[in-house]
């Protein structure tokens, strides 16, 4: 039987681990990069003795029983990367107090009962919305079919109903007083948003998961995207760099192939883009072969924040500065709601940084020395004025990242003159590097408007076009990303009534951990 052929324009882990997953379903599947390098935001890169992580800090844990479990079992991930658990999620730093944040959902809202015993009654209600609707979203996502997931949602999954257009801030805001607890409960939000109060409270509910377990690749995040491709390759299928995709190929309306580079044409039954939305709409697909609805969607699309990030290899353990956790969030301000005032985004001498300590084994560099990745939210808006000036845009950076050197020493001292290595990025820097309008790291931002069931879907009808990563349904971040391919995955196999294989997979599910 002649194996259905499958185009995936874009080469991020959304597109891989779809590619991936349908390769072992006996698809012919081929991957196209416009660049020499595969994985987006998941990729590594070295400098001297020093090997760096792009954007990859944590991968929320496989407990009580995430949707990804059955699928990393399908395709041996547990087999081929080592996963090693963080000591913890996070630690919240503020200027007279530290709040380390324990594995595991009981403990954390015990600890937070300890430590704030007059906020027991909105703990209750805020760490309670937050895991119900977490388990409901693994529910919803685990129904067969779409259509059986929305009949569904009233009876088995109320809360992403009342859910869906609330936010985060008006669930902990109104039911916590005291603002350091406020900004531990919300912390991980600087990961998504540069504005709480739109944040889109589904999406941040999947912190339940990071809260239970976190873990970190070792060797970096590029083992799993060569993990990944490699499993495509084992199948017959290829993954191709320097492929820039500029236009699809329709017959009778349905897309049949994709151009590429100046003069080559590849043949498929389906295509999937994983690539940013506006401009594949604008000018790979064409806007008149899009839906007026999904077509309105593209157009006005509003890209997530993107960072500032220092990539600092130090020439000395960082446990002996006192960095002993894997993640900090250093807050000089109580309240994250006060981030943002009169519409801006404060100063970088207050905002959050978040400070991600590779310590867990010595696969980045020597025994003696240190990986630290520093990154602080940010926004093009900031930037847009330097792109054609180097002069000034080198002052910029140099002065932003030495307020930020600046801030770690006096948390750590000893920091700024152990550093032997320090590479910087900007949003200009993103926006290059991964072809993101923006520089938006997490694709679509969270805001009500574009998550849940208004966010831009996984496939055009009738056209065989599929879209899997960080601007389609349902969003950014690594486990986002993933989620996004499964689903395209299902929407497929249903389409050419193909039994999902990884089903098999599903059980048992752990209690803790993955084995």
């Amino acid at each position: 039987m002649e194996k259905i052929k499958v185009n995936i324009v874009g080469s991020g882990i959304g597109g891989l681990y779809a590619g991936a997953i349908l390769s072992k379903h006996n698809f012919e599947v081929n991957v196209f990069e416009a660049r020499t390098q595969i994985g987006g935001y998941n990729t590594s890169w070295k400098r001297k003795d020093y090997l760096f992580d792009t954007a990859l800090h944590e991968i929320n844990g496989f407990y009580p029983d995430d949707n990804k479990l059955k699928f990393f079992r399908f395709l041996g991930l547990f087999d081929k990367l080592k996963f090693l658990k963080t000591g913890s999620p996070y630690t919240s730093l503020f200027n007279d107090f530290e709040f380390k944040v324990p594995h595991g959902f009981d403990n954390f809202k015990q600890k937070l009962i300890e430590t704030f015993p007059e906020e027991k009654k909105g703990i209750y209600k805020v760490l309670d919305t937050i895991r119900d609707t977490s388990l409901q979203t693994y529910g919803y996502l685990s129904e067969k079919t779409k259509f059986e997931a929305l009949k569904n949602t009233p009876t088995k999954y109320p809360k992403l109903m009342t859910g869906m257009l609330r936010t985060i801030y008006g669930l902990i805001w109104k039911n916590i007083k005291n603002p350091k607890l406020r900004t531990i409960l919300g912390q991980l939000y600087n990961y998504y948003s540069d504005d709480i109060k739109k944040l889109n409270l589904i999406y941040f509910c999947a912190t339940y998961s990071y809260i239970n377990e976190s873990y970190w690749i070792s060797g970096t995040a590029s083992n799993l995207t060569d993990a990944l491709k490699d499993i495509i390759i084992e199948n017959g299928g290829k993954v191709l760099t320097r492929k820039k995709v500029n236009g699809v190929i329709f017959k009778d309306k349905k897309a049949i192939g994709i151009k590429v580079n100046e003069d080559e044409e590849y043949f498929s039954d389906i295509t999937i883009f994983n690539t940013p939305l506006k401009p594949t709409v604008e000018n790979i697909i064409g806007k008149k072969n899009i839906p007026l609805i999904n077509r309105i969607q593209a157009m006005n699309v509003k890209p997530s924040t993107s960072i500032f990030a220092l990539y600092v290899g130090l020439k000395i353990d960082v446990k002996d500065i006192g960095i002993k956790e894997f993640c900090y969030f250093l807050n000089e301000i109580d309240d994250l709601k006060d981030v943002r005032l009169k519409g801006k985004t404060i100063s970088y001498e207050k905002r959050s940084l978040i400070v991600a300590s590779y310590t867990l084994d010595n696969s980045l560099c020597e025994k003696g020395k240190s990986v630290v990745s520093i990154c602080v939210i940010d926004n093009m808006e900031n930037w847009e004025r330097l792109k054609n000036n180097k002069e000034e845009y080198k002052k910029e950076k140099d002065r932003i990242a030495n307020i930020i050197i600046d801030r770690v020493d006096r948390k750590f001292k000893g920091f700024k003159e152990a550093i032997d290595v320090l590479e910087i990025g900007t949003p200009i820097t993103m926006e290059k590097y991964s072809n993101n309008p923006g520089g938006a790291v997490y694709g679509a931002c969270q805001r009500r408007s574009q998550a849940n069931i208004f966010r831009f879907p996984n496939d055009i009808k009738n056209k065989n076009l599929y879209f899997a990563g960080a601007w389609v349904s349902p969003g950014g971040g690594l486990s986002g990303v993933m989620i996004s391919g499964q689903e395209t995955v299902k929407l497929i196999l249903q389409k050419y009534k193909i039994d999902p294989l990884y089903e098999k997979f599903a059980s048992p599910y752990p209690k803790e951990g993955y084995n």
